[in-house]
């Protein structure tokens, strides 16, 4: 039997949906979507000017998370891209505005590089979870 990789359209609509859902209702379960080749980015600069860090692997990136404090965080997408990548890869950058803790809208733009969980058989199993697992996030605020 022949199991079809899904579209990268299919992997964003599925993928943005679960992100953002569990962004406002479960933030302690947004690493989840992490794996320990996974990294995560919060911002371009810190406040020093000098390049954010990144987390890695899921307890980093959960640290890195919680310490952001998202409290009643509600995110209104205004627009989603996605692309193929290499082996069986997809690319998602979305835009939208984003309130934190009843503050006003921000812009973001947030770009995710998901890549396919472990081996074939893995691949397989988990056909729904294509997208659970990716390699690199980075968040951008603009403020108007």
């Amino acid at each position: 039997m022949v199991i079809e990789k899904p579209s990268p359209l299919l992997v964003r609509r599925e993928f943005v949906r679960q992100y953002y859902t569990l962004l406002n209702q479960a933030l302690d379960m947004l690493h989840s979507f992490y794996g320990k080749n996974s990294s995560y980015v919060l911002g371009g600069l810190d406040s020093n000017g000098k390049p954010a860090d990144a987390g890695y692997g899921q307890k980093e990136i959960h640290r890195k998370v919680m310490s952001q404090n998202f409290t009643n965080c509600h995110t209104k997408i205004c627009h989603i891209d996605a692309h193929a990548t290499l082996n069986d890869g997809v690319v998602v950058q979305v835009m939208g505005l984003l309130s934190n803790n009843n503050q006003a809208l921000r812009r973001f733009m947030q770009t995710f590089v998901l890549a396919p969980e472990g081996s074939v058989a893995n691949k397989k199993k988990k056909r729904l979870n294509f997208f659970a697992l990716f390699a690199y996030t980075a968040w951008l605020f603009f403020f108007f």
